[in-house]
């Protein structure tokens, strides 16, 4: 059962840790052997079902852990930035929880994504336009605070500076992945950064065990020293501001790995030959991947951890066919 389904029924009915403790048992799957290399990879699976995604997690444990630190009173409304997962997992959780969600995106949000929306009873506020040099991030920012500045009422959720961010996924995710998870096997970790959270809590668990843990970035991003530029990825990258979140545990990050647009469209094709549905960021990670296997060297062995966020069908065929000759 997902949040989604949850979200309709009467919050007295309803426990809402209960919920989260089952959302945040997320599967791995054995991906296979990366290239010529003794490496395999093992990915998280964030994405198990198409009702669902990681970014439930994320939204109600944001309002949960805010509940619990006094930041969030009974009914108060709720406002957040998004490309689209988070938004959709902090409407369920608002209706699940009794809070007006008030969600920040743009017109690139996957149709599927904006219909769940609307039916959890979230409102969605659409920048217009990108800005001319920092995209919509930063569109969607500049609504944002206007929002804010107009209802001051309003509870931001603020994933990208928020602290409570990472610590969803240290409470609820990792305890999972502790008792799953053959450490003995894993050579290395890396993980696609948006906000940075499930980068904070996943290095963590890696580095307790002296695991090494890496990014894979988009081109365009600025997180890591990139010139800003977009993307037809979401949800991966930074075009506008790096996060306080990702920042703070900067010291974590060994290396950066980039791959472009037509490098994770590519990827999201070889996982699909594979029998693996998964979006844009999912590509960027298996790319990158690669690319940390070749660094590891000949000798490397065991398997490299990585995070599959996304879903195939959020974006109907466009990765799918992305570099064909018709397009």
């Amino acid at each position: 059962m997902t949040i989604e389904h949850l979200a309709s029924a009467p919050a007295d009915h309803v426990d809402p840790y209960a919920v989260i403790d089952e959302l945040s048992r997320l599967t791995t799957l054995n991906v296979g052997r990366v290239d010529d290399t003794r490496l395999s990879l093992r990915a998280v699976h964030g994405s198990p079902a198409t009702e669902t995604s990681f970014k439930s997690i994320l939204g109600l444990g944001l309002l949960l852990l805010a509940k619990e630190r006094g930041l969030l009173a009974e009914g108060r409304p709720v406002i957040e930035s998004t490309s689209g997962s988070l938004g959709l997992g902090l409407a369920a959780a608002g209706r699940l929880l009794g809070h007006e969600v008030h969600l920040v995106s743009d017109p690139g949000i996957p149709a599927v994504t904006r219909r769940k929306i609307e039916l959890a009873g979230a409102v969605l506020h659409l920048a217009p336009e990108p800005h001319p040099v920092l995209g919509f991030q930063q569109a969607r920012d500049d609504l944002l605070q206007m929002l804010r500045a107009q209802h001051p009422d309003y509870y931001w959720t603020n994933q990208n500076d928020s602290p409570l961010n990472p610590e969803v996924y240290s409470r609820w995710v990792v305890p999972h992945l502790m008792r799953t998870l053959d450490f003995s096997r894993i050579a290395a970790g890396i993980f696609c950064v948006g906000s940075g959270g499930h980068f904070s809590a996943l290095s963590a668990m890696l580095d307790a065990k002296g695991i090494r843990s890496y990014v894979a970035d988009r081109h365009g991003s600025i997180t890591f020293g990139g010139d800003p530029a977009p993307s037809i990825l979401r949800g991966t990258g930074n075009q506008n501001r790096i996060p306080a979140v990702i920042d703070s545990v900067r010291d974590r990050v060994t290396g950066v790995f980039e791959v472009s647009d037509a490098q994770a469209c590519a990827g999201v094709q070889e996982l699909a030959a594979r029998g693996i549905s998964v979006g844009g960021s999912s590509g960027v990670c298996y790319m990158g991947a690669r690319q940390l296997a070749a660094a590891l060297g000949p000798d490397a062995e065991g398997e490299i951890l990585t995070f599959f966020a996304d879903r195939g069908e959020l974006y109907g065929t466009t990765l799918l066919t992305w570099g064909d000759s018709s397009d």
